[in-house]
């Protein structure tokens, strides 16, 4: 594909979406405000559950608060819509519009979510000083974390668009994805590590949990924010987090394959 060639769609594509974003910018606000309820909730919860301890296994309970306010925002941050978007794209006949583009359609998905994050930055920085009071805030354990932070978390971010775009691929096979996404959510939300670190997990659950690509969207960024990476070093937790997003790749790549061989497009 030439890049400079179709840049120019792409471009227009995350325009339009950022548009979008300000035309309900009313809903993305109260979403991040849903988000620090949330934050305000974890607190309280992770303080009774610290008591009178300062520290649980070797974390801090600052540190820990400071992780679930960065996890949680990140976590409302980093859910792209893609997944629905297929569903109705597909419900309402609209795909043959997508697919008859000049670039390809997972890139358009790309372009897409890469506008939605775009136009939900401002509002996130508006909500951070909300969370921040209801739950803890704190700058990168050092200069190195700070980098590694800013390089995992546009990581996490591929990541998490490659797994939804996965998840709406499969409405070419069903169309009816309600269960489908519910599970989806359900297990994602709790397998990222934003409600409960994996540290604090079970052996066996959390050895489980590491199999999958979840962690790679809150639990490895947040766990190199604070200066405690999830691997023990910030490289190869960084490197781990390219490993899932380069088999994503490969997932989305055969399954848009198998899907546009089930594509029936009737009319000109």
């Amino acid at each position: 594909m030439n890049i400079a060639m179709h840049y120019g769609a792409w471009r227009e594509i995350a325009r339009s979406r950022i548009r979008v974003q300000y035309m309900y910018r009313f809903a993305v606000i109260l979403h991040f405000l849903l988000a620090a309820v949330t934050i305000y909730l974890l607190t309280v919860v992770w303080r009774s559950a610290y008591g009178d301890s300062t520290e649980v296994d070797g974390i801090p309970l600052k540190l820990m608060l400071v992780y679930l306010t960065i996890g949680n925002l990140q976590s409302k941050f980093l859910r792209p819509e893609i997944g629905y978007d297929i569903v109705d794209r597909i419900r309402q006949g609209q795909i043959g519009f997508d697919i008859s583009r000049p670039v390809s359609y997972p890139s358009q998905l790309v372009a897409t979510e890469a506008g939605l994050m775009l136009g939900m930055a401002p509002m996130l920085i508006l909500v951070l000083p909300v969370a921040g009071f209801l739950g803890e805030l704190a700058p990168p354990a050092s200069w190195e974390a700070g980098i590694g932070y800013a390089a995992s978390f546009l990581i996490a971010w591929l990541i998490a668009v490659e797994l939804s775009m996965i998840i709406g691929l499969v409405a070419f096979w069903t169309l009816e994805m309600t269960g489908f996404m519910m599970v989806y959510n359900l297990v994602g939300s709790f397998a990222t590590g934003a409600l409960v670190p994996l540290w604090f997990m079970p052996d066996l659950l959390r050895q489980f949990v590491q199999l999958l690509p979840f962690q790679s969207i809150v639990y490895i960024p947040v766990s190199i924010y604070i200066g405690i990476p999830a691997t023990g070093h910030i490289a190869t937790a960084l490197l781990l987090q390219c490993f899932w997003a380069v088999v994503l790749v490969g997932v989305i790549a055969i399954v848009w394959k198998r899907a546009m061989i089930r594509t029936v497009i009737q009319g000109g």
